[in-house]
């Protein structure tokens, strides 16, 4: 496939949000035993949805957002490499449900959320319309304060 445009670009983003909550909401789930854990992962998935929503709007509205050919091939390979991350969690995940290595696991998905972060704040919003960088500046912060979460739960399992 060739390089994307700004509307696939932004579905593709869309799509990795969605994948982001299934995730959080699996772990909702597998953590139903930890309240706490429990807590923090269905609140993760919901914002996940919620910037999955978000960014659906901006694509409907914003599908034409000013990105060069080659920001847009960039943004391609930004997202290719969100979406192992996730994968890679997610296998992590698989081995963490039983308990033993839960800190390994919250310590990855604060590596994840931080990458998230960079880049909604440094990649998707260059040279991109006003709208379309207030929009990824502040999933940028929601990422920043999950990973915040994330480390302090990390630290708290460890415990």
């Amino acid at each position: 496939m060739g390089v994307m445009n700004a509307s696939e670009c932004l579905r593709a983003a869309a799509r990795i949000e969605s994948m982001a909550q299934d995730l959080y909401g699996e772990l909702a789930v597998a953590f139903a035993h930890h309240p706490h854990l429990r807590e923090m992962f269905e609140r993760l998935a919901s914002e996940e949805a919620q910037h999955a929503m978000r960014i659906r709007l901006l694509e409907r509205h914003h599908g034409r957002a000013p990105w060069s050919e080659a920001e847009l091939e960039h943004f391609k390979v930004e997202l290719d490499a969100m979406l192992a991350e996730i994968e890679a969690v997610r296998k992590l995940a698989g081995s963490a449900i039983g308990g033993r290595r839960v800190g390994a696991l919250l310590r990855r998905l604060t590596e994840m959320e931080s990458r998230f972060a960079s880049i909604h704040a440094e990649e998707l919003a260059k040279s991109a319309s006003p709208e379309v960088r207030k929009l990824f500046a502040s999933l940028a912060a929601q990422d920043a304060r999950h990973s915040e979460m994330l480390q302090k739960a990390a630290g708290l399992s460890m415990a």
